[in-house]
């Protein structure tokens, strides 16, 4: 309900109110309102305040928890908004939670969590969040990610390499991690994803600020990326996979290319052919086909 209220609120500083009238369409006192105002400065709004005209937004911070709920509000899997200055990983909070529906995101992660787990460097500028699912049977989990990818790319103009990067200039941009938690017979799906906007990233890496030339608004990168998420999660649920391997073969930066593939100790090495039915990358080697369904990628 407060986070509602603020939302409301903020659409009324940016025509400009009266701290009556804001009190009055609210349902508040004024000191409420004061209050609110005190908030929202906290959180990095500019407002300026003069008797017998009212208040007035600024200037607006690029990520709180009032403009994410702003980008998400014609969300149909977002159900509930939980945000960070700093946790450890929006991953582990969202194991925590324990329920579907809910998006997690934070401004700086101490421990973000990459693929056979790595660290993902997380520091302030980026875009870090989860979103937690209802369950998927076990076999589709590689193709939410995959899912979730195309998503990306769409949503930030990048390539996809298998099995779970985005990549920009043949740089990565955005890392995904989809994990199961919950009991056995009911288990929640939650979707990982970094994204490198304003943040300050390694020389193997780049942010969406370097393409740009400029800081971007990290709160439309997000709506972005929920939106077409969601179109590609449809999909997946509706039976149409094939649409959304169609999409990810197309954006593919990996296939075409000779790669390697390690996974539990082994290698295989090859041409990657194709994206299989069922999320595997398809090699090709002297003739022979190998299916390799998870593992590192790397591109020879």
């Amino acid at each position: 309900m407060e986070l509602d209220a603020m939302v409301r609120l903020i659409e009324m500083l940016e025509e400009g109110a009266s701290g009556q009238r804001i009190a009055e369409e609210l349902g508040i006192s004024r000191t409420s309102v004061w209050k609110m105002i005190r908030k929202l400065e906290e959180m990095g709004y500019v407002i300026s305040a003069k008797r017998k005209v009212g208040y007035k937004l600024l200037k607006r911070p690029d990520l709180s928890p009032y403009e994410v709920a702003r980008v998400c509000k014609n969300s149909k899997i977002v159900k509930e908004i939980r945000y960070y200055r700093t946790t450890d990983s929006t991953n582990e909070r969202a194991k925590e939670i324990g329920k579907t529906g809910v998006l997690v995101i934070a401004e700086r992660q101490t421990t973000g969590k990459g693929r056979f787990g790595r660290r993902w460097i997380s520091e302030p500028g980026g875009l870090y969040f989860s979103l937690t699912l209802d369950p998927l049977p076990i076999e589709d989990v590689p193709k939410l990610t995959l899912t979730a990818g195309v998503a990306v790319a769409e949503a930030i103009g990048g390539k996809l390499k298998w099995p779970n990067d985005v990549l920009i200039e043949g740089r990565k941009v955005c890392g995904i991690l989809c994990e199961l938690t919950g009991e056995v017979e009911n288990p929640i799906v939650i979707v990982g994803i970094g994204i490198n906007v304003n943040n300050p990233v390694p020389e193997y890496a780049i942010s969406l600020k370097e393409v740009h030339g400029k800081d971007l608004n990290r709160s439309q990168v997000l709506g972005r990326v929920i939106e077409r998420f969601e179109f590609y999660y449809e999909k997946l649920l509706e039976g149409k996979w094939e649409k959304v391997r169609e999409r990810w073969k197309k954006l593919s930066d990996t296939l075409g290319k000779f790669v390697v593939v390690r996974v539990a100790g082994k290698e295989f090495r090859g041409l990657a052919k194709d994206l299989a039915e069922n999320g595997a990358l398809i090699l090709k080697r002297d003739g022979e086909e190998i299916r390799v369904f998870s593992g590192e990628c790397f591109y020879i």
